[in-house]
């Protein structure tokens, strides 16, 4: 069963500047590519904010310091639609059509996931490291369960995850095999209303899915449960050639999120202590990516070099940070057994930016070579806007 208290971090084709949907598939302008783009600093910053609530969130549970609630659960839908945005943009980039871009994209996502996913999974079951440090010892969870980890089908064989964080990678992986089509899907029909009844659709599969479900079935496996996360990122792709002045300053981008953060936060507090009705833990997860989705567009570039810097680095090994950070906190603050939690703390953050650089250069983006080369299809452009790092595995926190 996935645990509230454990939230998420993906991708390997990068960012650029987007092509509008109503260009015809296979083509990518190159003045496109040229364009400023707000798009790059505000999008690095979305995916710092989500790795640090995600990392926020499980060092209280692990201090023990309460307040932090469904922090880690929303980083983890904000990765969710910043995933499918930066993917809807380097499908763009990509230039091809058809079968061809399907391939290319799904190879290029595998070689992106599944090497640091499986070398994690091999990890904690070597090691014997808890699947949550803060919450219990370890248990072999059995064959099964391991391949089904290996593999990241914990949602369809309804298996426990051997680190909490890696229950949203297969929500992730599946939803590889929609967004191509709708990518094609939104290129051929590039009306915004098509992609608003696009998003109502994925309420609507999964709200049918969501009331169809067996008595007693877990919520958390429901398999289009996030599918209206994810189509909240392709909208705001889409609404990216529509808007055609961004009138609102890069620093009313940081004030939103956070505002965001505080709003669902509240959201939490407020369905956990008072009436709450059946289902809204959904809807509340849909409402505010759609926010998110909706409001990215609007803005300008953040314009502070120092904290464009950061978020750039940070979005470059969030993956890294995602994958090593619940074997590092058991490390630092069980093993080691560190009288001062703040030194355990802070030993584990150092750590843990440590290993994740560690874990990019030697594995990673390897991989991400590996996987442009099985794939074939056109070079990324060598420059800021197509960098392959920055679009990671969306990182996770165990629902309970």
């Amino acid at each position: 069963m996935m645990n509230e208290e454990c939230g998420k971090p993906a991708e390997d084709l990068g960012r650029t500047s987007p092509v509008p949907p109503s260009v015809s598939p296979g083509t990518a302008p190159g003045n496109t590519r040229a364009r400023q783009s707000a798009d790059l600093a505000n999008l690095d910053f979305l995916r710092a904010v989500a790795v640090g609530l995600v990392l926020v969130g499980h060092l209280c549970a692990t201090m023990r310091i309460r307040g932090a609630g469904d922090l880690g659960h929303f980083g983890v839908l904000l990765f969710f639609v910043h995933t499918a945005l930066v993917l809807m943009m380097s499908m763009e980039r990509l230039g091809m059509a058809g079968w061809n871009l399907y391939k290319a994209f799904v190879i290029r996502r595998l070689f992106r996931i599944y090497p640091l996913s499986i070398l994690s999974v091999c990890f904690v079951v070597c090691f014997r490291v808890p699947s949550i440090p803060w919450s219990g010892s370890y248990e072999w969870v059995g064959w099964p369960v391991f391949v089904s980890n290996a593999l990241l089908t914990q949602n369809l064989t309804q298996s426990s995850s051997v680190i909490c964080v890696l229950w949203s990678l297969p929500f992730e992986i599946q939803m590889y095999a929609i967004l191509p089509l709708l990518f094609m899907l939104i290129l051929r029909f590039p009306s915004p209303r098509a992609t608003v009844g696009v998003w109502s659709v994925a309420v609507g599969v999964a709200a049918a899915e969501y009331i169809a479900r067996p008595a007693g079935f877990n919520a958390d496996f429901l398999l289009a449960r996030y599918f209206p996360c994810f189509v909240a990122g392709v909208f705001a792709w889409r609404l990216m050639s529509n808007v055609r002045a961004r009138r609102l300053p890069g620093w009313a981008w940081m004030t939103f999120l956070l505002f965001l953060v505080v709003a669902y936060r509240l959201v939490s507090f407020l369905r956990a202590w008072g009436p709450s009705a059946w289902g809204t833990d959904l809807l509340n997860d849909w409402l505010f990516c759609a926010a998110v989705g909706l409001a990215v567009p609007h803005f300008l570039e953040i314009r502070n070099r120092c904290l464009k810097s950061i978020s750039s680095q940070i979005a470059r090994y969030s993956y890294g940070i995602y994958v090593s950070h619940i074997p590092i906190l058991w490390l630092c603050f069980v093993r080691f057994q560190i009288a001062s939690g703040i030194l355990s703390a802070a030993l584990a953050v150092l750590l843990t930016a440590l290993t994740s650089v560690l874990l990019y250069h030697s594995l990673e983006d390897p991989a991400i070579r590996v996987g442009k080369r099985f794939a074939g299809g056109p070079p990324l452009h060598p420059t800021r806007a197509s960098r392959p790092e920055c679009t990671e595995p969306a990182v996770a926190t165990p629902r309970a």
